[in-house]
């Protein structure tokens, strides 16, 4: 970390001091190093006389991070509404974040995860296909049929079928 700062010694007694000892003074620039290689230099304007920082410990930050795509994710239409939901201004920032905690894009996690919900009503309910395809916003039946068949590997009338039969069976 690149920092020119004059660090001052406090009291530790003193409550606003504790907070001042963390508080850098005549920062012209700082700059992260991250694990990957990656650099990011944040650097200080003459109208700005501090840059704070705040470090958060990553199992928290990743939680936290888990638990707002999980309970808005449902809500979300899209994978840009997803990120707004979670406190992203960009969609950039939420992709690479989320990339790195999920492995994949929110957008593929999320046709996963709708896909995944697809088949569980195609398999244990009554609803018709049509009625589906609209729930999940797709296009038109056509555009269901397809994705399912893409993803399972046979469409979603014969899983129905097969489920329904071995159903019948025991």
């Amino acid at each position: 970390m690149d920092v020119n700062a004059n660090r001052s010694t406090v009291n530790p007694q003193n409550s606003q001091k504790k907070i001042e000892k963390y508080v850098l003074s005549d920062v012209s620039a700082c700059t992260f190093t991250f694990s990957n290689g990656g650099e990011s230099c944040v650097t200080s304007s003459p109208d700005q006389e501090i840059i704070l920082m705040k470090l958060i410990p990553h199992t928290t930050k990743t939680k936290v991070f888990h638990e707002y795509v999980l309970r808005n994710y449902s809500a979300c239409r899209n994978a840009s509404e997803l990120g707004i939901r979670c406190g992203y201004n960009s969609q950039k920032t939420f992709t690479r974040h989320f990339k790195k905690f999920f492995g994949e894009t929110p957008y593929q996690w999320m046709l996963d995860k709708k896909m995944d919900e697809i088949r569980s009503l195609v398999l244990n309910s009554d609803i018709t296909l049509k009625e589906i395809a609209e729930l999940y916003g797709f296009k038109n039946l056509t555009h269901l049929v397809n994705a399912y068949t893409s993803r399972f590997g046979m469409p979603p009338i014969k899983s129905r079928m097969l489920t329904n039969k071995s159903h019948k069976a025991v």
